[in-house]
């Protein structure tokens, strides 16, 4: 088939090999051109269809990044090959057009490589966005989507585009051994004056993966307070105290010391409520005024069922303990605070004595005197 389009060019170019080659290149360039565009239609015709069948929309956008650099790559081709050809035409006597296609073939190369590049940056990024997002939803920690994608896709899109570097400048014969030992000589040093930042980034990395808590958990840290967990980042995670404060801690201490969570592995709670009533009172009656209360109480569980017991003989009574749960540590304290109302209601109501602290002092006074006998000496008591 090319033969015959040979000659039909030949005979138009009345045998001039300048002209016959120029004109074979640029069909070449436009050939190849349009069977991009073909291709490109068949993607957009045939393989929508094909992959519609699918579930994920993975492979559409995959399908999106391919075809939206089809047409630049293709062209970039065809021109590469149409000058192919023309080269073929010219002679040592076209010393300046053959320089300027060397310097064209450097460009078309380079722009090449820029093009491929970036398809496989956006695949890359594509695939790992859909990769942590699938996590994410399996592990419903929506922050790992949003805190992790952008970063892992930017570490991604700086390797790729270190890797082309390298694969250019050794393609032009440029060593780079002493680049990549300027690189890691840098790399040391930066990560020397940035290790805290890096060690609390790791340990952003280790919380969102082990997931020792979660947005929303409510956590103790050594520190002493305790918070709901407003957000997770990667170099800090930030705690909503009761003061509606916002605790910034980072990273690296949360991974080394021991947290308290209160939410996990469920978010059920337990409530204490204490009581000293005086001596003399009923047992069995107290503990069934406070299983009563307990009972009443809207947002206690059913599930352990609620449990009271004589804790301790005091100095000046007896004490109880309520212990019940909630379905959430937010109720925890509402839930306490509205049984102890109603406990000291009931106790008024019934007349069961609520003792105060009380000490009995005994003191025993001597009232023997000892004197000395003025004619003895002698000491004698009276």
């Amino acid at each position: 088939m090319i033969e015959p389009i040979q000659n039909i060019v030949r005979s138009l170019t009345g045998g001039n090999p300048l002209l016959f080659h120029a004109t074979m290149g640029l069909i070449i360039a436009l050939t190849v051109i349009g069977c991009g565009k073909v291709v490109k239609w068949l993607l957009a015709v045939v393989g929508k269809r094909i992959i519609a069948k699918t579930e994920t929309d993975l492979d559409d956008e995959i399908l999106a990044i391919i075809s939206s650099r089809l047409i630049a790559l293709s062209s970039v081709t065809g021109i590469y090959f149409g000058m192919k050809e023309l080269r073929r035409g010219l002679t040592k006597d076209h010393a300046f057009f053959l320089q300027f296609l060397e310097y064209a073939d450097t460009a078309l190369y380079l722009l090449t490589v820029v093009i491929i590049a970036s398809v496989v940056i956006r695949i890359a990024r594509t695939l790992t966005t859909h990769g942590i997002k699938a996590v994410s939803d399996r592990s419903r920690h929506e922050q790992l989507s949003l805190t992790l994608a952008p970063l892992a896709n930017r570490i991604i899109s700086i390797v790729i585009i270190a890797l082309t570097a390298i694969i250019v400048l050794e393609h032009f014969g440029q060593s780079v051994t002493s680049l990549v030992t300027i690189l890691g000589a840098g790399s040391l040093a930066l990560g020397l004056a940035a290790q805290d930042t890096i060690s609390n980034m790791i340990s952003g990395f280790i919380i969102m993966i082990d997931r020792p808590f979660r947005v929303g958990d409510r956590v103790k840290i050594p520190s002493g307070e305790t918070g709901d967990v407003f957000e997770i980042g990667l170099r800090s995670t930030k705690i909503l105290d009761f003061d509606n404060n916002v605790l910034i801690v980072p990273n690296n201490e949360l991974v080394k010391t021991k947290i308290v969570n209160f939410g996990y592995p469920d978010t059920e709670v337990r409530v204490n409520v204490e009581v000293t009533v005086a001596y003399g009172t009923d047992v069995q009656r107290m503990k069934r005024i406070l299983l009563d209360l307990a009972a009443t109480h809207p947002h206690v569980l059913k599930d352990p069922a609620p449990e009271a017991y004589l804790m301790k003989l005091g100095d000046y009574g007896l004490h109880f303990a309520l212990h019940c749960r909630v379905a959430e540590f937010k109720q925890q304290f509402p839930a306490a605070e509205a049984i102890r109302v109603s406990l000291y209601q009931e106790l008024t109501r019934q007349r069961i004595e609520i003792p105060y602290p009380h000490h009995v002092v005994h003191n025993t006074y001597d009232s023997t005197e000892t004197v000395r006998n003025p004619r003895t000496g002698k000491k004698v008591q009276r």
